[in-house]
């Protein structure tokens, strides 16, 4: 991994005020995939992440991650810790898919405050339907060929058809455990643990 660098102010204030103020993310009140019948995530957790990133609680770096093509990264633990990491491919934030890359990683930044018992694949998971959700609404769609769940779901769920999206829930957990399963940094790729670590 290369050696970070603090990110421009002006990115972070970007990403503060789009964390804060972003009018999409005003829709974004979904459940946890693996549980879809309860409350989950809402925009006052996205608010409060703007708010951490503001208050430099999460730091922004430049950086290369350890995974390929990885497009930006958060750790939960460890070294680098509650820092968000921007790589080259989404440090411009001038398109659709690099703020559809802020929303994963905030998603991320959401399970380490809640501190929930999950895995890395319902982690994964939720954010993955996070970001297409987001770019459902910029009328794009997250596009991947191997987790086509995801834009169905998506489309299903900004429609209001609950049941739809329910029905997709275990194939997104499904597609995003075939996505990452044996891939360098997701070991344990199925074990719930709790993000602070007990």
């Amino acid at each position: 991994m290369s050696t970070a660098q603090c990110a421009p102010q002006k990115s972070v204030d970007a990403i503060v005020h789009f964390l804060r103020n972003g009018s999409i993310l005003k829709n974004f009140t979904f459940p946890r995939l693996h549980l879809p019948n309860i409350h989950g995530y809402d925009p006052g957790d996205y608010r409060d992440i703007g708010d951490k990133l503001a208050a430099g609680d999460i730091d922004v770096v430049l950086a290369e991650g350890s995974i390929a093509g990885a497009k930006a990264f958060y750790k939960t633990s460890g070294q680098g810790a509650n820092t968000l990491n921007l790589t080259p491919l989404t440090s411009p934030l001038n398109k659709p898919e690099h703020w559809s890359t802020i929303v994963h990683e905030a998603t991320h930044m959401i399970q380490d405050m809640k501190k929930w018992r999950v895995s890395l694949a319902e982690m994964e998971a939720d954010a993955h339907f996070a970001q297409a959700l987001f770019l459902h609404y910029k009328g794009a769609s997250l596009g991947t060929g191997y987790m086509p769940s995801f834009d169905a779901a998506a489309r299903a769920f900004a429609a209001g058809d609950k049941k739809l999206f329910k029905s997709k829930c275990p194939l997104m957990l499904a597609e995003v455990g075939n996505k990452y399963d044996g891939k360098a940094g997701y070991d344990d790729l199925f074990i719930k643990k709790r993000l602070d670590g007990n």
